[in-house]
């Protein structure tokens, strides 16, 4: 059995890629990423943003890049992600929460993957031109538009993100996407151990599973099962549930971290608004929200309580960080 004192070793010999965080971006979460061992991580750098406004964040991003590139880079491969890690630094995968940035261009997908942009989430919460997101009073499935921008970006080396969208539009993407370039939920938690929409069905989880897709678990506390009392320990146990389900090498970490934001908050606010002005989507702009994995400087923690669930070294390894990188692999060549 691995001692939390061996866990911190492994936790500093291993790559640790984060699925998903969505923080208050500053130099204070990138040192904080080097102080918690974070070796990668999927940056949202849009959600209802139109593409000029998507190009302004992505050049946003590009002066970080230059400013502080004694803690990040950008990463456009998993070779750029191992070395980030080789370096010191923490490599930033560009990625999006909804394509809203391509308008109705399918041509746009090619101009953001040539900047950066590697990940994007079809839908973020409700109805765009390619399907529904999950608080959509009807959620009706799949687009043709939408078909078309899953076949696009697979032949553009773009990952497929079905984290906020609907059930039947999330089914019908997973059966959809063309063999070898299979979507991700990037930050989910199981409905088997809490029953909220957000979260997605077993069957689902088994279905992106079996087409070779990936999982990264959230720490959303109102979503897990133990509400906002939920621990770290008790997200080992849902990273556990979740490899029952469909084995240990499609697991992994999507944190949704949002550090440094308040709640409230004007862009929490924006977040859960309709386009970012409309109706109320969720309460989660102002409410009480509990991420059990702490600060990211602390991520090591992680380590040390999958150790305590009796992970061996191996398990450790990929969960933290191989399995993402096994994933990308496919997708982003």
């Amino acid at each position: 059995m691995v001692s939390e004192t061996e866990a911190r070793t492994i936790y500093a010999d291993a790559i640790h890629f984060d699925g998903l965080n969505i923080c208050n971006w500053s130099r204070d979460i990138f040192e904080a990423w080097r102080k918690g061992g974070i070796d990668g991580v999927s940056c949202t750098c849009g959600i209802w943003q139109n593409f000029r406004e998507s190009i302004h964040e992505v050049c946003q991003w590009k002066r970080w890049f230059e400013e502080h590139s004694d803690l990040i880079i950008q990463a456009h491969n998993v070779a750029d992600i191992r070395a980030a890690k080789q370096a010191g630094k923490t490599a930033v995968l560009l990625s999006w929460q909804n394509t809203a940035g391509i308008e109705d261009q399918i041509d746009f997908l090619r101009v953001f993957r040539d900047l950066g942009v590697k990940k994007m989430q079809l839908t973020y919460n409700t109805q765009n031109y390619s399907g529904a997101g999950y608080t959509e009073i009807n959620d009706s499935g799949l687009t043709g538009f939408g078909q078309e921008v899953i076949d696009e970006m697979a032949k553009l080396g773009i990952v497929v993100d079905l984290s906020h969208v609907g059930p039947k539009t999330s089914e019908d993407a997973i059966l959809y996407a063309p063999e070898g370039k299979p979507p991700c939920f990037s930050h989910v938690l199981p409905a088997g151990l809490r029953e909220h929409p957000r979260n997605k069905s077993d069957y689902l989880i088994r279905l992106i599973g079996s087409k070779g897709g990936f999982v990264g678990l959230s720490q959303f506390g109102p979503h897990m099962k133990k509400d906002n009392e939920s621990t770290i320990d008790d997200y080992v146990n849902a990273l556990d549930y979740v490899i029952g389900l469909i084995g240990e090498d499609l697991v992994g970490v999507g944190s949704d971290s949002s550090e440094g934001h308040g709640r409230p908050s004007e862009f929490m606010a924006w977040c859960n608004k309709d386009k970012g002005y409309a109706r109320r989507l969720t309460p989660w702009g102002s409410q009480k929200v509990v991420k059990p994995l702490g600060p990211l400087e602390e991520r090591a923690e992680l380590a040390c309580a999958m150790a305590r669930k009796g992970w061996s070294e191996e398990k450790i390894k990929k969960v933290l960080g191989e399995n993402w990188l096994s994933y990308l692999e496919k997708i982003l060549t």
